[in-house]
């Protein structure tokens, strides 16, 4: 039997599908698996090892005594077991850092957010991974700094032996659709070549079904 599984960032049915910036309530949570970071310069081998690193800005405005947000960071998977995780209980700083000493050096992982108590917005997240390159003398740094947002909610029909995945138009841009064949260990997700287009109030792209299991998802551009 085929499977199929539907995900915002990493599979929650939570998944609104309004888009604009992130505004997690009572008890929700929201996380993003990334794939590759972009290169962006180099750091003194005598000054730091190498590390994966996440940092959390929230908007200090809708942040209320008594607010509690969880923020975690897995190697590979959010089944695994988190590598470092903190709770935002007050501000200032509007900001917190997970950091893991040898972590994401394959410059993939996940990170997740959760409200334990109240509501809050996140206005930023920056993604920073430390690793060895071509040089004795230092290392290569990648970073990542975006505005997270939410990401619409996947439906889908079943056509023989063609998928047909559908998401509202509505003001949303700034996503590339991904599909992997699992979600354990380094997942894979690879972007959908299918071609996108509009119809109605929605978005769609027909895809072929192969293999006993696969996954979607909506992934946000940086």
């Amino acid at each position: 039997m085929k499977h199929f599984a539907f995900a915002c960032c990493v599979v929650h049915v939570f998944c609104l599908t309004a888009v604009g910036q992130l505004v997690l309530g009572p008890g929700e949570s929201w996380s993003y698996a990334f794939s590759s970071l972009s290169r962006t310069g180099s750091v003194s081998a005598f000054v730091e090892n190498p590390n994966g690193a996440f940092t959390l800005t929230v908007d200090g405005t809708t942040f209320q005594s008594g607010d509690q947000v969880l923020y975690e960071m897995f190697e590979d998977s959010e089944s695994d077991a988190p590598i470092c995780s903190g709770i935002m209980t007050s501000i200032p700083p509007s900001t917190a850092t997970c950091e893991s000493a040898g972590s994401w050096q394959d410059l993939q992982g996940v990170v997740r957010l959760t409200m334990l108590s109240g509501s809050l917005s996140v206005t930023g997240l920056t993604l920073r991974v430390v690793k060895p390159g071509v040089s004795l003398s230092s290392y290569d740094v990648y970073v990542s700094t975006f505005v997270p947002i939410r990401s619409p909610r996947l439906s889908a029909v079943r056509n023989g032996d063609k998928l047909a995945i559908s998401w509202p138009q509505g003001g949303i841009s700034g996503f590339d659709l991904q599909t992997a064949t699992n979600l354990s260990g380094p997942i894979m997700w690879q972007n959908v070549t299918n071609g996108i287009f509009p119809l109605g109030t929605n978005y769609y792209s027909i895809n072929d079904i192969a293999g006993p299991s696969q996954f979607f998802r909506l992934r946000q551009r940086r």
